[in-house]
């Protein structure tokens, strides 16, 4: 129970990745909330994690509705330690074949929305002088896939992200760091990809639940900055 007594917050937490690590941060002792935009998937979610967990329905592409989960939050709790920016979306389309409308609900969501809840609980855990953030990134902000061109580029985003609010946190004891996983199965993949990341291996949630609660629970003067994950058998290095 490593992190018994800390407030948790998970985005996306309604599936995949994000329902995963918030049931291993729960196990460890944490309260938990997740959010998410379609209030059927937290409250499946929250049948099968637990009473220990609460849920919020939030569209984290809306500032004021980012703004009004941190008040209740802090209305509530009166403080938030963990922060895992999880939620994501993607669209496969040729790059050049992409409408803007497209590109924008991809920033959206992975890059604009990570950037807000970020900034609101970076505030609270300035001022409360400890916090953690975890990022979830991707492989392929570092080499990406042919069709993803707004995927790509808001995961790159992430890496920026993570490490410019690393540097303005580090001097008030926040933490932020973030994950690049290699193939999850997750919801994110379409169908038609599926048998391709088959063939090239995934990594398992309870793996990157693992890494998760490792990069919560260092001692509070380290931040394992980033961390890839991804399957020995997923071409990586020399990718595309």
């Amino acid at each position: 129970m490593k992190l018994t007594g800390k407030i948790a917050l998970v985005t996306g937490g309604g599936t995949g990745i994000g329902k995963a690590i918030a049931k291993a941060i729960l196990a460890e002792g944490a309260k938990v909330i997740i959010i998410g935009r379609t209030e059927s998937k937290l409250l499946q979610a929250q049948s099968e994690l637990g009473s220990g967990i609460e849920i919020m329905v939030c569209d984290i592409t809306i500032e004021s509705h980012v703004m009004k989960v941190y008040e209740t939050i802090m209305s509530k709790y009166e403080k938030l330690d963990i922060l895992i920016n999880n939620a994501g979306t993607s669209f496969k389309e040729k790059a050049y074949e992409l409408s803007y409308e497209s590109w924008k609900k991809v920033i959206d969501v992975n890059l604009n929305g990570a950037f807000l809840c970020a900034r609101e609980a970076m505030k609270i855990m300035v001022s409360q002088k400890y916090g953690r953030i975890i990022n979830i990134g991707s492989i392929s902000g570092q080499m990406g896939r042919p069709f993803n061109a707004p995927y790509t580029a808001s995961k790159f985003g992430i890496e920026g992200l993570t490490r410019a609010f690393a540097l303005d946190g580090r001097e008030h004891g926040v933490a932020v760091s973030v994950i690049h996983p290699g193939n999850v199965a997750t919801d994110i993949i379409s169908k038609d990809e599926i048998p391709k990341r088959e063939k090239e291996g995934f990594v398992l949630l309870e793996d990157l639940e693992k890494l998760a609660i490792t990069m919560l629970t260092v001692s509070p003067n380290i931040n394992i900055l980033g961390s890839v994950v991804l399957p020995i058998t997923q071409p990586y290095l020399g990718r595309g």
